[in-house]
């Protein structure tokens, strides 16, 4: 008995020997050669592993490795595929012999991997020989006696990885450094599950991953991938569906958050020009996809102010993104993407110098066709629209075949090119039943003009600034009006104040009807009021103007100077004591409007005037008993001084005397008393100014 226990002991004693001494007695090294040839005949690349190579049996099975390294493809930039530092491989024995593997230890320290996509399409990762391939897959349908039947791992982890992939074909590259990662997987039937952090294009980020089942991929067959990734400021998840037999595809819910999206883009390998808006994005649907683009349902988006429902896709196989869609917003705010406005404190502001960037249009291409329920662009906001919007290599063109703006409805395109260094526009809108006072008041700061009517506009331009686009300008249009007024000016009671002077009157009451015309409460109605007008270089050329209306009809022409924000309009209004112009009285005066966007003026033009015949008719006034004043004896009677006025309105001259007249010999050094009152009246009446030196208190209100 006491000999059976001691050749127990005796053998427990010689298998612990085996257990610590066996890894030292079996000649690894020797075999290095030979595990480096099979390694490169499995994978069809030049396999080479360090002289550091060791294996041992106690405490547990273990190898360990130095210096791994899988050769490039031929054809291939760089000298290797993957490299490896170190790899510690703890495998447990008994379950190799039911051909599964249970490794319980697997750390890679300072893996290296690059991978390349060539400009053909090849890649480098393929590493099974074509010529293998086909021989495997038969090999394995007539027997699977050699086919892993199981894969469990335990510690399994990356410390300091780093990976680059490389697309010559796009032109991007992208790189994943300081990777920590975390692997658990219990079966090959059960979910592969990844946990850690890195560093992704310099940003650090965190990753989350369960794939289920790794089988599933290993054999082609679709598996289930649930992610969430943390990227710098941004954010992406999601529960996919994946495929890799034809090429990975995937599908599934998504989404994508990133508050700072130049800073986002840049990441992915696109890089956004600093211009407006581009601030940030989120993303959220149904996606469908490869790895070079995708397609997203029921998708809800929100790009800087713009917040968005449809289809949208993006490819980013080539240079430039181009995204694609159908979209419905409620709100379509394209201020970020414009030039500010100029600003004024004082009425219209100044046309802007400085350059405008349209270089965000040079960051995507693009084709959408969106219906949205309100538009800003500027001051201007326009209602219920659609546009088809497309974006090609910095050129945008927006064709609105439904256009609501101001309560009324029409269509138009507008065309912006920043291909070259300057910027050109082209454009054309119809629209009817606009209302005229809110539109005037966005667009032209006043709210002078009421009425509903009809605009047309056609025009090119181009300019890198607000001013040197009005400065080049060219196009046509025309405008119709119905049932409105324009405030601030009572254009028949003026002409009817003027006209009284075929009968008479004093000074005081001319003054305060031609004031009282021009005052804040009064306006002038029509019925009609319309034009058609033709731009050149900045130039409105507006050659008929027509206005019909209660006691009034008046044609006219003129033009208004958009570069320097200039007006010169010349009116011919008739003036009527009937509502109608039928029976009673009517009355003619010519009308002038001037001045500048912020300062108009409206006033009897006295110049017109006198050169439309109101001489001969005023003259009457003047000739109150002509035969008496023949009948004097070389001395001029008094004038009163309604008299001294009308001769100063239409040039009228004194009576010849034997005495030299003013202005065939030497002017007078100082004006008369008789001429400072002409100069007075005309400027009441008139409206006009007073020079500098002559200022003095003055009542009448000027537009």
């Amino acid at each position: 008995m006491n000999r059976i226990v001691f050749i127990l002991i005796a053998l427990a004693a010689l298998l612990l020997a085996v257990l610590l001494f066996l890894p030292g007695l079996i000649p690894v090294a020797a075999f290095k050669g030979r595990i480096e040839t099979q390694a490169s005949a499995a994978l069809g690349r030049e396999v080479t592993i360090g002289d550091n190579l060791s294996f041992r049996i106690f405490p547990r099975t273990a190898f360990h490795v130095e210096d791994l390294v899988i050769a490039n493809a031929e054809g291939f930039e760089g000298e290797y595929l993957a490299r490896v530092e170190e790899a510690d491989i703890g495998v447990k024995l008994l379950p190799l012999l039911s051909k599964s593997v249970e490794i319980d230890r697997f750390v890679l320290t300072r893996p290296d991997i690059k991978l390349i996509r060539a400009q053909d399409g090849a890649v480098n990762w393929n590493l099974a020989s074509a010529e293998q391939a086909p021989q495997e897959e038969s090999q394995s349908s007539e027997s699977d006696s050699g086919q892993l039947r199981d894969l469990k791992l335990g510690d399994v982890r990356i410390e300091g990885g780093a990976a680059r992939y490389t697309d010559a074909a796009a032109g991007t590259s992208y790189a994943l450094e300081d990777m920590d990662l975390s692997v658990v997987l219990k079966s090959l039937s059960e979910p592969l599950e990844a946990k850690g952090s890195l560093t992704f294009q310099g940003e650090p980020a965190k990753i989350d991953m369960v794939l289920t089942s790794l089988a599933a991929v290993m054999e082609k067959k679709p598996g289930n991938l649930k992610l969430n990734l943390d990227i710098g400021e941004a954010s992406a998840g999601a529960d996919l569906e994946i495929a890799t037999k034809d090429g990975l595809r995937y599908s599934g819910p998504a989404t994508l958050d990133a508050p700072d999206l130049p800073a986002f883009a840049a990441l992915v390998g696109t890089e956004l020009a600093d211009a407006p808006g581009f601030d940030n994005l989120s993303v959220k649907g149904d996606i469908d996809g490869t790895d070079t683009q995708m397609r997203l349902d029921n998708t809800s988006i929100v790009f800087d102010k713009i917040e968005a429902q449809g289809a949208l896709a993006l490819d980013w196989s080539g240079a430039r993104p181009k995204a694609s869609g159908v979209l419905s917003t409620d709100k379509l705010d394209l201020r970020p993407y414009m030039p500010p406005p100029a600003q004024s404190d004082e009425g219209f502001p100044e046309w802007s110098e400085a350059p405008m960037d349209f270089a965000s249009l040079n960051n995507i291409d693009a084709e959408f066709d969106i219906s949205t329920n309100e538009i800003l662009i500027n001051d201007l906001e326009f209602g219920e629209s659609r546009i088809k919007l497309t974006i090609d290599q910095g050129r945008m063109t927006a064709q609105i075949p439904e256009l609501s703006m101001y309560g009324g409805q029409g269509s138009g395109r507008l065309v912006v090119n920043a291909r070259g260094a300057t910027p050109s526009f082209a454009g054309n809108f119809d629209v009817g039943s606009v209302q005229a006072q809110p539109f005037t008041t966005d667009l032209m700061k006043t709210d002078n003009l009421l009425g509903l009517g009809s605009f047309k506009l056609n025009f090119t331009a181009s300019g890198a600034s607000q001013a040197a686009i009005m400065r080049t300008i060219d196009g046509s249009g025309g405008f119709d009006l119905a049932d409105g007024a324009i405030k601030g000016v009572n254009i028949a009671a003026m002409v009817r104040a003027a006209g009284e002077l075929s009968e008479g009157f004093n000074l005081a009451a001319l003054q305060s009807a031609v004031s009282k015309a021009r005052g804040p409460a009064e306006q002038t109605d029509f019925s009609e009021f319309l034009s058609d007008f033709s731009i050149t270089d900045g130039l409105v050329n507006a050659p008929t103007i027509s206005l019909n209306g209660p006691y009034l009809t008046m044609t006219g022409k003129g033009t208004v100077n958009l570069a320097e924000q200039t007006v010169n309009i010349s009116l011919s209004p008739r003036a009527t004591t009937t509502i109608d112009g039928e029976g009673g009285r009517a009355f003619q005066a010519p009308v002038k409007i001037g001045g500048t966007f912020s300062q108009p003026t409206i006033g009897v033009d006295a110049e017109a005037l006198a050169k439309k015949g109101f001489q001969r008719t005023l003259e009457n006034v003047l000739s109150k008993d002509k035969k008496g004043e023949e009948e004097e004896d070389g001395e001029e009677s008094e004038q009163d001084p309604a008299r001294q006025i009308l001769e100063g309105i239409i040039g009228g001259q004194k009576k010849k005397t034997d005495e030299p007249q003013a202005g065939e010999e030497e002017a007078s050094a100082e004006p008369s008393t008789e001429d400072a009152l002409i100069n007075e009246g005309l400027n009441a009446i008139f409206g006009k100014k007073k020079k500098p030196a002559e200022e003095t208190e003055d009542d009448t209100p000027e537009n």
